[in-house]
């Protein structure tokens, strides 16, 4: 094996790393889960436990093109690229990023699940068959204590977060993680859309029927495997299919 070829397939994964999550940021403002220029979605680089892909600071999701992504290491340096890092990205991401399941990490302020964040009882509650996925994997802050502009901020999440993939922020919003670009999209997707049926549901003012939770239990490992597994590979190069015909440069 020559050096090119032991080189090549590392850094294709850092091109393939950088293409998809430039696709999450479009495919984000095209869904309207983006707020301005804030919020953050980040992802480890291939190969590396110390530094991860952030835009720079001021960057509109919907120019996010691969070749913007700045390396910055878990408390905040520029290692490569150009741009500021934006603090709160920095304090939230770094420590979430030391949690081993955690190569991606997804933070929005989407008006469904924040809104339930808003709620007296911000609990995810198991009204739609698709909430199974995140039975049992859905972890709960429950005071809004200050901005998070140190790294506490993100350790306090770290530690609450645990080995689930689901952070819900009380008065906030949501920290998605995930061992996959992929991966993290299909969860934020279907966090998303069940949120949206559980305030549609509240809004009646009717009773809200939720599934028990000894099939909850039961059903909850089969719905992760099934969802965020093989077909969240499948739905995200759909959606890239999609921005590939709309002309997007995200790849750029």
């Amino acid at each position: 094996m020559n050096e090119m070829s032991k080189v090549a397939p590392a850094q294709e994964a850092v091109t393939r790393a950088r293409i998809d999550l430039a696709a999450l940021h479009r495919i984000a403002w095209q869904w309207g889960w983006s707020e301005a220029v804030v919020n953050h979605m980040t992802f480890m680089v291939p190969g590396s436990n110390e530094h991860f892909f952030l835009i720079p600071y001021g960057l509109h999701w919907s120019e996010v093109r691969a070749s913007d992504f700045m390396v910055v290491d878990l408390a905040g340096k520029i290692i490569e690229g150009k741009g500021r890092a934006e603090l709160s990205a920095v304090s939230l991401h770094g420590p979430l990023h030391r949690l081993p399941h955690a190569r991606c990490v997804v933070h929005t302020h989407q008006p469904n699940i924040s809104s339930l964040t808003a709620l007296k009882d911000q609990t995810l509650l198991m009204t739609h068959q698709d909430a199974m996925i995140f039975h049992g994997a859905v972890a709960y802050l429950d005071a809004y204590e200050d901005l998070p502009l140190d790294a506490s901020a993100g350790e306090i999440c770290a530690s609450v977060l645990g080995d689930n993939i689901v952070l819900m922020m009380k008065n906030h919003g949501p920290m998605v993680v995930g061992e996959t670009i992929a991966k993290t999209f299909q969860t934020l997707y279907y966090l998303d859309r069940v949120a949206n049926v559980q305030l549609r549901a509240m809004s009646t003012g009717k009773p809200v029927e939720t599934i028990s939770e000894e099939l909850a239990a039961k059903t909850g490992p089969f719905f992760r495997r099934h969802y965020l597994g093989e077909e969240a590979d499948m739905h995200f190069n759909a959606i890239k299919r999609m921005l590939d015909r709309q002309g997007a440069d995200y790849a750029a």
